[in-house]
């Protein structure tokens, strides 16, 4: 039977030296963490060596630091990903008999619900809050979009509609490891991360915030509730409910803060809009 890297740990740990078992505690403590950290970093939080870090790693059976990553990335995937499913439910609801009796007072109660959604985002809406996270997207030149799911499908909304007004981003699916450290070198403090994370939550969108925070960068969280993984790490918080009876995540309020983050973004670059548009009509129609 194949050893995972926690157990690696475990098995070699009495035979480690006091430096190679605070760099394997480390380990396990920050699991998620030790997915994409670099060497470099590593040993800089820690105050250890590199070599002493390369050292524990042969001391584990690894020949480099990066067939740990490797290992982690082995070890999350079999492990956290279904922990979360369970922990979070996530099915197809199931409606209960009794509910089937009226369909019809059913499915208006369910239209009802979604409209109180909307309700409930216009009336705590704060147009002062919107515009500032708008001015994120005009002031930094690397945009990052990141989620899972429906989060990511809202990412590709809201990339779309950022081109639209001749914002550039990239779309990163916090489920796909090749995904996720694709775009980890490319976060620095010239990016913004727009981590966009609603029920069901996935761990690696809320990793991604925190080494984004660590790295820098500035970080929009898009979210149903301040007390999310997120929001922790967040310079900037939206917030709109997502959750109905039918859907453990519905589009609709969240679709409507994208749209509305857009025309925020819109009116906030007002003549910069107009010059750019005069650009596309010279590339289209200049002899």
């Amino acid at each position: 039977m194949k050893t995972d890297i926690i157990m690696r740990i475990e098995r070699q740990y009495l035979s480690m030296t006091k430096k190679q078992r605070q760099i394997a505690d480390y380990m396990k403590k920050n699991i998620d963490t030790m997915a994409f950290i670099t060497l470099k970093d590593m040993s800089k939080e820690l105050g250890i060596t590199e070599i002493t870090i390369l050292n524990t790693c042969k001391a584990l059976g690894y020949n480099s630091f990066n067939e740990v990553k490797y290992e982690v990335r082995k070890y999350i995937n079999a492990n956290r990903r279904m922990t979360m499913y369970r922990q979070n439910e996530c099915g197809n609801t199931v409606l209960p008999e009794y509910e089937l009796n009226d369909k019809e007072r059913l499915l208006k109660e369910i239209c009802m619900e979604e409209r109180e959604l909307m309700d409930e985002y216009a009336r705590n809406f704060n147009s002062r809050h919107i515009l500032e996270a708008a001015r994120l997207f005009l002031k930094f030149p690397k945009i990052i979009l990141c989620g899972r799911g429906m989060s990511h499908i809202l990412c590709q909304w809201l990339a779309s509609a950022l081109a639209g007004v001749q914002i550039s981003s990239m779309i990163t699916n916090s489920e796909l490891s090749e995904s996720v450290f694709a775009v980890l070198p490319a976060i620095s403090a010239d990016t913004l991360l727009v981590a966009v994370s609603f029920p069901d939550y996935y761990f690696m969108t809320g990793q991604l915030a925190r080494y984004a925070k660590k790295k820098g960068a500035k970080v929009l969280s898009i979210t149903d509730s301040p007390e999310t993984e997120v929001a922790k790490y967040g310079d900037h918080l939206l917030t709109v409910r997502s959750t109905t009876r039918m859907f453990l995540n519905t589009a609709s309020a969240p679709m409507a803060l994208i749209n509305l983050l857009v025309s925020a973004i819109k009116i906030e670059s007002g003549n910069e809009e107009r010059s750019i548009g005069k650009e596309v009509d010279n590339f289209l129609y200049d002899e």
